[in-house]
């Protein structure tokens, strides 16, 4: 009889045990958050801070995009889609920056005065039009009416780590999506791409970016309105 009860006060103490921590929740307030309607939690200190080079969305500076199609090439699961008309050999339609990367991790975007294949690091070099990045990190478009031709930097050649030269733009790009629901984070598109125009954001929009139907994760890049064309009719490819 003593061993029957022994058994039953055990069994009740072991799971009052295993309950430990159950039991006291039940006196805290809830702190679920109702994602992606509440954001309350991106102000509490609990939120680790986004590491630097972290592979967050996809993100294209479409207006540096030479339309070299490296990117879909060497994207192994197909989540590139480009399409674009080639201009007529010998036109292009401008050229895209130079990305000025700096020995402290930060990225200077603009047109380097001058010839960006025969640059000098003894001197100053002298940005116009420029815009500014810590790493990978999402940029303003040259699309932007806030944009302002004049804006001019300049930096000391000592502070450079490398350049990143010009390249024509030579092609109308009809198309340039991204199936974020297929990629996979690998980073290789960003690796080939020749003018750095696309990146992976590594900020908390790179990372909330929930959709409740999957073809919203189809982003697409291509703005037709920095053509100006009054005919795409009347765009012919090169042969």
């Amino acid at each position: 009889m003593d061993k029957y009860i022994r058994n039953i006060y055990k069994g009740v103490y072991t799971v009052l045990v295993g309950m430990r921590i159950t039991i006291r929740q039940f006196f805290e307030p809830n702190v679920t958050h109702q994602y992606p309607y509440e954001h309350d939690f991106e102000k509490k200190q609990n939120v680790r801070e986004i590491p630097k080079g972290y592979r967050g969305q996809l993100y294209n500076r479409i207006e540096d995009c030479i339309g070299c199609k490296k990117c879909e090439m060497i994207c192994p699961v197909d989540c590139i889609t480009i399409k674009g008309d080639k201009l007529p050999k010998g036109e292009q339609l401008w050229d895209s920056m130079n990305v000025v990367h700096l020995k402290d991790g930060r990225e200077i975007i603009g047109i380097l005065d001058g010839d960006d294949k025969k640059i000098d690091l003894q001197g100053s070099l002298t940005l116009t039009n420029t815009t500014s990045r810590l790493g990978p990190q999402e940029v303003i478009d040259r699309l932007e009416p806030s944009n302002d031709d004049t804006r001019t930097q300049t930096i000391s050649g000592d502070e450079v780590s490398r350049v990143v030269t010009r390249n024509p733009v030579v092609f109308y790009l009809d198309q340039f999506d991204i199936d974020m629901s297929l990629c996979m984070y690998c980073g290789l598109c960003t690796e080939v791409c020749p003018t750095e125009c696309l990146t992976m954001k590594d900020s908390l929009e790179g990372i909330e970016y929930s959709k409740f139907d999957r073809t919203d994760l189809i982003f697409e890049f291509d703005k037709q309105e920095m053509y100006n064309k009054d005919d795409e009719s009347s765009i012919e490819a090169a042969d």
